[in-house]
């Protein structure tokens, strides 16, 4: 039974607390999620307004054999695979006024939720973006992730006047606005996040909060090969958006501006092989550490998983002219 479903305005202490449902898509989860759920579970917000439910999404490793043994919903999307199709079967079970996404690898601190959903007070704010750090970084990529890329509010402005995204690592949104939307588009591998929340915005007419002070500690993927393949998704996913919104008063990577940055990004990679060169010789000289001589290395992976991510969404996409996803899911 939901905590949701018991008598939730009794023992309520002063201050804002909406009833919340914490939604967390699994597949495979084993390594990570046990760090999650403690952390969530270890919440300072008051147990009789939120409620936890998490999606296994067709998990191999005995997932949900762990998360049983927790106080949460656990339910399961067996026919469609991805984090989107997992996250909108979580959505449906939802008995909040506010919906709060996160990933099975991000640990909470007890304040998160509670300040996550502060900025929803002000009827004007339909989304709120938290704050994404590296939890505990051990190896190289993950000090990279956590310290040259992520360390950053969870809230993504692409333009003036346009709206603002909030990624779902952190993120949470006023219930009914998002089902008034149709929820996530699940047949985009990837972009949808960013799609949900601008559809949102637009739908609702309200607006997007940063909340700096809710944090979750992300544990990043730990080899090259994941961050190639991370930062291939991201430039995917620009593609995928640029063919939806192309057309939008006020998108600012058209097609046209979208070959300026990648060629911006070739030049960024002759950048940073020639740092990698100069880094690799006066490292060891200057008595520097291996971090110091892997940064460069670890970008030129990221700009370069970017490129081909771009490429091959071009490729998909006939270059922005068709959306092939309506024929169903594709994944990269």
């Amino acid at each position: 039974m939901s905590p949701l479903d018991e008598k939730s305005n009794e023992n309520i202490p002063a201050g804002f607390f909406p009833t919340v449902s914490i939604v967390i898509p699994v597949y495979n989860g084993k390594r990570t999620i046990r760090l999650c759920l403690d952390a969530i579970l270890r919440s300072d917000y008051p147990q009789n307004r939120y409620e936890v439910i998490v999606v296994d999404n067709n998990s191999k490793d005995g997932t949900p054999e762990i998360v049983k043994q927790y106080p949460v919903k656990l339910v399961y999307e067996r026919k469609l695979q991805g984090p989107h199709a997992a996250t909108n079967t979580g959505i449906r079970e939802v008995q909040g006024e506010i919906v709060v996404f996160t990933d099975s690898d991000c640990v909470a601190e007890p304040d998160w939720l509670r300040n996550l959903v502060a900025p929803f007070a002000d009827p004007d704010i339909v989304a709120v973006g938290g704050r994404i750090e590296a939890y505990q970084p051990e190896s190289r990529v993950e000090r990279f992730l956590g310290n040259e890329i992520r360390p950053f509010g969870n809230c993504v402005k692409m333009a003036d006047g346009f709206p603002v995204a909030v990624l779902t690592g952190n993120a949470a949104y006023r219930t009914q606005a998002v089902r008034d939307v149709g929820m996530f588009n699940q047949n985009l591998y990837t972009g949808a996040e960013v799609d949900m929340a601008w559809r949102v915005q637009w739908k609702t007419g309200k607006g997007v909060a940063s909340a700096e002070d809710a944090v979750v500690y992300h544990k990043f993927d730990t080899t090259v090969k994941r961050l190639f393949r991370h930062f291939k998704i991201y430039g995917y996913s620009e593609i995928i958006l640029a063919t939806l919104y192309r057309d939008l008063p006020g998108y600012p990577r058209t097609p046209s501006s979208q070959a300026g940055v990648m060629l911006k990004q070739v030049g960024a990679v002759f950048t940073y092989v020639a740092s990698l060169v100069y880094r690799s010789i006066s490292g060891p000289l200057r008595g520097k550490d291996g971090d110091y001589v892997s940064t460069p290395a670890l970008w030129l992976v990221s700009e370069v998983g970017s490129l081909y991510g771009k490429m091959l969404g071009m490729w998909h996409t006939h270059f922005y002219r068709k959306q092939f996803w309506l024929e169903g899911p594709k994944v990269i």
